[in-house]
């Protein structure tokens, strides 16, 4: 019996001696801690900070459209009760409370997401609210999908695969497109001008099918997107070649194709929207 229990302890000892050291695990660490020391930044992704302040941002897009579709004529106290805590999560984030606002950021996103599934029902069935105001929502919203897929940093070099930083923001811009009642989206594939064209050719479109890919996973339907791809043909800056510019141009280009979003895309992409029409027709 005494040697069992001699046993059990030499096993208990060894069990505590092998605990990880600090930073390895642990049911004591954090999922994440605020400020991170300076050994663990990491330049080539976005900073905790700006993650929050990012998706923060992209809540209250959302909220905006809720409104703009008149949710406050259907459900005025639930709308009441997101504004409340949009604004108390803004307070954090203005107090620098940067754990508190992510921890509320998570309730507030399944929070905004059940109230757009309950609008949607309650529209469906009592035709409560009206559209008078949707459109320069619309139009906001749209401009605000550009943004994010056409932002910096999107794939490494000779690489097709999405960077974690441009994951976050297709994620983003799939959860703003599936707001809207519609929108046609043309996503343009390009790479810098290292290689030979064919090669480069290759490349660009399996970089915008990678995206198409993933934004279909996040919910908006593939019938809405347009692929096509430009190789090294059309550099993304009109200044000089150098590692920065290069990198750049590894990217997707993306086009908001619908006809009421003027303003939405630059001059040289009014080429491309032409091409794709003609395209679009004769697939017709």
């Amino acid at each position: 019996m005494k040697a069992r229990i001699v046993i059990v302890i030499i096993m208990f000892l060894g069990g505590c001696a092998s605990w990880p050291d600090d930073g390895q695990g642990g049911l004591a660490e954090k999922y994440q801690n605020y400020p991170l020391a300076d050994e663990q930044y990491d330049e080539n992704f976005t900073q905790p900070e700006d993650v929050v302040k990012s998706e923060f941002e992209h809540l209250v897009l959302k909220l905006e459209l809720l409104k703009s579709q008149d949710i406050k004529a259907c459900m005025p106290a639930q709308l009441l009760k997101a504004q409340i805590y949009e604004n108390r999560i803004r307070r954090l984030i203005a107090g620098q409370m940067w754990e508190d606002a992510e921890h509320d950021l998570l309730i507030h996103y399944h929070g905004l997401n059940q109230l757009t599934n309950h609008f949607d029902t309650v529209r469906k069935v009592t035709d409560c609210a009206s559209t008078t105001n949707e459109q320069p929502a619309s139009f906001s919203i749209k401009k605000q999908i550009a943004q994010l897929l056409n932002s910096d940093n999107q794939f490494a070099f000779n690489a097709f695969e999405i960077t974690p930083k441009y994951a976050v923001r297709v994620a983003q811009a799939a959860d703003l497109a599936k707001q809207l009642g519609s929108i046609s989206i043309l996503l343009v594939g390009h790479t810098d001008a290292v290689g030979d064209s064919g090669s480069n050719y290759e490349l660009a479109l399996k970089r915008a099918d990678t995206v198409k890919h993933w934004l279909g996973v996040y919910g908006v339907p593939q019938q809405n997107i347009t692929t096509l791809t430009q190789g090294s043909l059309q550099s993304y800056s009109d200044a000089a070649e150098t590692e920065s510019t290069r990198h750049s141009d590894r990217r997707v280009e993306a086009i908001i194709l619908d006809a009421n979003t003027q303003g939405l895309e630059s001059n040289k992409a009014k080429a491309l929207m032409n091409w794709t029409k003609i395209i679009q027709s004769k697939k017709e």
